[in-house]
């Protein structure tokens, strides 16, 4: 299996090239494979066991994890999945930025200027230059229109001017 997107890898000369990586498939046994993610995504060993669906009494669980653990294709399936994503995470705005920087060249090598822009567009936003939220504004409250001393109110005048008028 083919991974996609290609994975950017510097040369010598200091301009990036694209190389193609080989995913290793997933796991013929289902609960192998939910079990391998659930650590991959930072489950610890027994909660990744119970996860995958396997049911377990007193310690159980840790002790089918731990085996687990050890299973080859098991192993390497977490290693895998980890590394892609710490792959994933290591891409920075200014490897976004760089990739932008390529296809624009590469707009303007084939006379694409619809390419071109959207590239232009697409660093922009990553740099912040262009945000496409609106922006709200809290609106302050406005002063009383009958400013009164500060003190309290007595119970008696508070009903006076707010209590519902009974009509008699």
């Amino acid at each position: 299996m083919i991974g996609w997107p290609p994975a950017r890898i510097s040369s010598a000369g200091g301009q990036p090239y694209f190389a193609v990586t080989f995913i290793m498939p997933i796991l013929q046994n289902p609960r192998h494979e939910r079990f391998a993610q659930g650590l991959a995504r930072g489950l610890s060993g027994k909660a990744a066991y119970v996860e995958a669906g396997y049911t377990s009494n007193g310690n159980a669980a840790e002790v089918g994890a731990a085996k687990m653990v050890r299973l080859p294709k098991v192993a390497a399936r977490v290693a895998k999945l980890q590394a892609e994503a710490a792959r994933r995470s290591a891409v920075t705005v200014d490897d976004l930025v760089a990739d932008l920087n390529i296809m624009f060249k590469l707009a303007l090598a084939t006379k694409n200027p619809a390419a071109g822009v959207s590239a232009v567009l697409g660093k922009a936003k990553l740099l912040g230059l262009i945000v496409d939220k609106a922006e709200i504004t809290a609106t302050q409250r406005k002063p009383m229109r009958v400013p009164h001393e500060g003190g309290q109110m007595s119970l008696e005048a508070w009903q006076a001017k707010f209590a519902p008028k009974r009509p008699n």
